[in-house]
């Protein structure tokens, strides 16, 4: 039985690791492995194991004996295979379980925990840290471990392995098994190349109006890496089980083929953040490009069990910055791909875009693909910099119409040009809907580029289905975690930073700071770890409320009613900005049109009386008790703090945030100085660096269980601002004091 169970396992390819673990829940396990057998046996007949005359040609045990396939038990050979079957089921209830039935190219790296080998296969599970790797247990040693290292490259010699599968998610790789990913992308393809007039017209589209951080066509080894990378993000949301569902989500989840059955479900997370372009002003929100292009891949993305999430966080009329220190406020701690659309009001310089990049690699913990909707030279070639530093490997600048459309397709008649050229001139929202302006596209044009982002991803999903069925030449999935998480290490800057820039240019929020200010090598950089609350819309976490201690004004009414006086003087009021409100009036009349941007804020006057205001410390855990009088400095927990006001013109006479308002930040009063080097808007700058006083002190939240004066972890620690008109001019009427973004770093 020992001579036909091995003679099986190297005929399909199958190994068989077991270990001890007192689990019974991976009962299910066995059976699965015992429906993998059947199934593999079955695949080998077909391919001539056992041949059509129902004898095991190749098999030098069993010449000229009958086969059959794993039904009831007839012949001796299934009967000894369904003891081996009751075996296992036996010995799993005994604590004793599998672990592993591939023997995939699986890249192995060998570790010691408690004196035990350990054998990663990096790829195919996911541990506590949402990493996915698989743990074998190896009791033999390192003996052991070089043995299965040589068993496994003589099994890669013979043949690729059939499956990959893990003790927490099986990734099934039958080669039936994405036959309708692979008939979605076809198909798709096809419609992109009638849409756009012919295969090659609609690919040197593509090629104008999509360019890789890679380098694309011309550097076709890096296009490689990149398809590979964005690959590997797909594979490891496919991987993860994070998002609990409630009954009825799972319900309709499973209806659209993308539920689990046991209360989890799969999501790729593509946020968008920009302009008013990327809102899509003038068309109806959900005809904006983000949502094209999630149409045209969802079903691509449900053939293979994962459910697409885009989110549009545009909001019309705002600059990259402090947008930029907000990130996952607007984008979401979950984003897989992040964009940002520089199409207007931001000149053609990079340096904006540099610390946009260095935000999104250090707070968001995907380290996510950047989408950039611009094809300004220096931005495209800091896009191309940082593939090359490895810091972003999958990224991709964005044309516009104005660089990927064929021109002379538009100069014919409409009835000569292909279909997504039709109509080219009409917007998707009712006449005279408020953007309907010369600088916005209109519907088709953002259909085109929806379209292209689309195909773009394609490859990568393409590339997905080659893995998993391991049709890939290079079979082995890299899900080195490092390559997947935030940057704790950041390159130095590609831009000119000065590090002692003074308070009005604080590199040290934008871009970080060298690890050893000292040292010759200046090529490690990092950034303490940056918090945000914003009033603007869309918010996925971290509204402003949640920081406000006292001093707001309550019953103020709906967002575009009018205040008054009176309310003003109640407390500080949430409220948005006149031209704001009248653009949203204007919306309203045509249904809202889905929009679901909003530039609310916090106003305030003199009357308004003071804002009180608690941040808490959201850096790391000092590690080390805090016994001295200094520990309770707010230097020792603080480093920097920013107030942000709304990007509008208002008239020489509104709120200037550097004079008009004093803040006193942990019971001293701060100086404050206006940012100028970052986060302007039309010529305006919008930030304040607000001074943490050398002698301002931190407070301790009252919580169960802990004493007085007693810093039991860093959680309890906030920072007591308080906040209050000083300006005796400053009036609602000439441009009330408003504050929309508060921007703080902890170390």
């Amino acid at each position: 039985e020992t001579v036909d169970f091995y003679y099986f396992l190297t005929q399909t390819n199958f190994k068989l690791h077991l270990h001890t673990e007192l689990t019974l829940g991976n009962l299910s396990k066995v059976i699965y492995f015992r429906q993998s057998i059947s199934n593999m046996m079955q695949r080998k007949r077909a391919a001539g194991y056992g041949g059509g005359s129902g004898v095991r040609k190749n098999n030098p045990y069993h010449a000229g004996t009958p086969t059959r396939s794993f039904g009831r038990p007839k012949s001796t050979h299934g009967k000894k295979l369904y003891v081996l079957f009751f075996m296992l089921l036996l010995a799993t209830m005994l604590g004793i379980y599998t672990s592993s039935f591939g023997t995939s190219k699986v890249t192995q790296t060998q570790t010691k925990t408690n004196g035990d080998s350990i054998v990663k296969n990096v790829g195919v599970k996911m541990d506590e840290h949402e990493h996915i790797i698989d743990h074998l247990s190896n009791p033999n040693g390192d003996a052991a471990v070089e043995a299965e290292k040589s068993q496994n490259e003589e099994s890669n010699d013979s043949g690729k392995s059939e499956a990959l599968s893990s003790t927490a998610t099986t990734i099934s790789t039958s080669t039936t098994s994405y036959i309708s990913t692979r008939e979605a992308i076809q198909s798709i393809k096809g419609e992109f190349y009638t849409r756009y007039g012919g295969k090659d017209e609609a690919l040197a589209m593509l090629q104008r109006g999509i360019l890789p951080a890679s380098g694309g066509s011309s550097k076709p080894e890096n296009d490689e890496k990149a398809t590979r990378h964005t690959a590997e993000r797909i594979i490891r949301a496919k991987n993860r089980k994070l998002i609990p569902i409630s009954n009825e989500e799972q319900e309709e989840l499973e209806e659209d083929g993308v539920g689990d059955g046991d209360g989890h479900h799969n999501q790729f997370v593509i946020a968008f953040g920009g302009y008013s372009v990327t809102v899509g002003r003038g068309n109806f929100y959900n005809q904006s490009y983000p949502f094209i292009m999630q149409n045209v891949l969802k079903p691509v993305f449900k053939s293979m069990g994962l459910e697409l999430v885009v989110r549009n966080s545009a909001i019309g009329g705002i600059p990259s910055f402090p947008y930029g220190f907000c990130l996952p406020n607007f984008l979401g701690m979950d984003a897989d791909v992040v964009s940002w659309d520089y199409g207007m009001n931001e000149g053609n310089g990079a340096e904006a875009f540099e610390s946009y990049l260095r935000h999104s690699i250090s707070t968001l913990p995907k380290r996510p693909m950047m989408i950039m909707l611009d094809t300004k030279a220096r931005r495209v070639d800091m896009l191309k910099k940082y593939f090359d530093n490895g810091s972003l490997m999958d990224s991709i600048a964005v044309g516009r119409a104005d660089v990927a459309v064929n021109k002379h397709i538009l100069e014919k008649a409409e009835s000569d040009r292909p279909e997504g050229f039709q109509k080219w001139d009409e917007w998707g929202g009712p006449k005279g809907s408020p953007g309907q302006s010369s600088w916005h596209p209109k519907y088709k044009e953002h259909e085109m580029i929806g379209w292209m982002i689309a195909i773009h991803f394609l490859d990568a999903l393409e590339k997905v289905a080659d893995i998993l069925e391991v049709k890939d030449t290079n079979s082995s999935i890299d899900m080195d975690d490092a390559a997947h998480e935030k940057l704790v290490l950041l390159p130095k800057p590609e831009s000119a930073v000065r590090t002692n820039g003074g308070a009005e240019s604080p590199s040290h929020l934008l871009y970080g700071v060298p690890l050893d200010d000292e040292a010759a090598d200046d090529s490690r950089w990092h950034m303490d770890p940056v918090s945000c609350r914003t009033s603007f819309l869309p918010n996925e976490h971290g509204g402003m409320t949640e920081i406000i201690a006292s001093g707001l004004a309550e019953g103020v009414g709906d967002d575009l009613e009018s205040r008054d006086d009176s309310q003003y003087n109640d407390g500080w009021v949430v409220d948005v900005g006149k031209v704001e409100r009248d653009t949203k009036r204007k919306v309203k009349k045509h249904g809202g049109m889905g929009y679901i941007d909003m530039k609310n804020a916090l106003y305030g006057i003199p009357g308004s009386g003071t804002l009180q205001l608690e941040l808490p410390h959201e850096g790391p855990n000092h590690g080390h008790k805090h016994s001295k009088d200094t520990d309770m400095l707010a230097s020792h927990w603080f480093d920097t703090l920013v107030f942000c006001e709304v990007n509008e013109k208002r008239g020489d006479n509104e709120c200037k945030p550097d004079k008009d308002i004093t803040y006193t930040v942990g019971g001293v009063e701060a100086d404050v100085v206006q940012i100028t080097s970052a986060a302007a808007y039309l010529n305006k700058s919008l930030c304040v660096n607000v001074s943490i006083p050398k002698d301002a002190r931190v407070s301790l939240k009252e919580e169960d269980g802990a004493e007085e004066n007693q810093l039991a972890d860093h959680e309890k620690v906030y920072l007591k601002v308080d906040v209050t008109v000083t300006g005796e001019k400053v009036t609602r009427k000439d441009g009330a004091c408003s504050i929309s973004h508060i921007v703080w770093q902890s170390h």
